[in-house]
């Protein structure tokens, strides 16, 4: 996208520089504000198109990027309908096989992510069910002590009390 709106400014500028007779930055960008007033009637102020030029063509400032009505403004200035048009008729075969090529591999990287967000909610899921399932709630007398079990419905079985589990065990030497 700052590859064309480098080109988008480069062209404005030379068609002002064809167009005007004007040799300072200054007079320059007045009269580009007044061209697009006058046109088109939008406000773009001569400051702002001073940072553009000095931003984007000279480079003795930080480039400032334009919002998406200046970009169709100056565009239109240009003879297209929009900042989209601009590039799409500007765009070269190459150009337009690397933007479809970076869109599909965008799509993949959702894709991607989408589906790893999902298997991780499923595996979850899964995971909680399984702990469910098996959690050994309840306990069975066994010959001489407790042990713990899955509830089941058994006829014996008891809820779980872990201090019985512990401590509750038949006494060997008792018959």
């Amino acid at each position: 996208m700052e590859n064309w709106i480098q080109t988008l400014m480069e062209s404005v500028f030379k068609k002002v520089d064809k167009q005007s007779i004007e040799l300072t930055t200054s007079g320059k960008s007045k009269y580009l504000s007044l061209i697009i007033e006058e046109r088109y009637g939008f406000l773009l102020s001569d400051r702002n198109i001073s940072r553009y030029y000095t931003g984007y063509i000279t480079g003795e400032t930080k480039k400032i990027r334009p919002n998406k009505a200046t970009l169709n403004i100056l565009s239109l200035y240009l003879g297209y309908h929009s900042f989209e048009d601009f590039v799409r008729k500007n765009e070269t075969r190459e150009d337009m096989s690397l933007r479809k090529f970076t869109d599909k591999i965008r799509n993949l990287h959702i894709k991607v992510w989408i589906s790893f967000g999902i298997n991780v909610i499923l595996c979850c899921t899964l995971l909680f069910c399984i702990s469910r399932y098996y959690r050994k709630n309840c306990m069975v007398w066994m010959n001489d002590h407790y042990e713990k079990i899955r509830c089941s419905g058994l006829e014996y079985e008891t809820i779980l009390n872990e201090d019985v589990l512990r401590k509750f065990k038949k006494n060997p030497d008792h018959r």
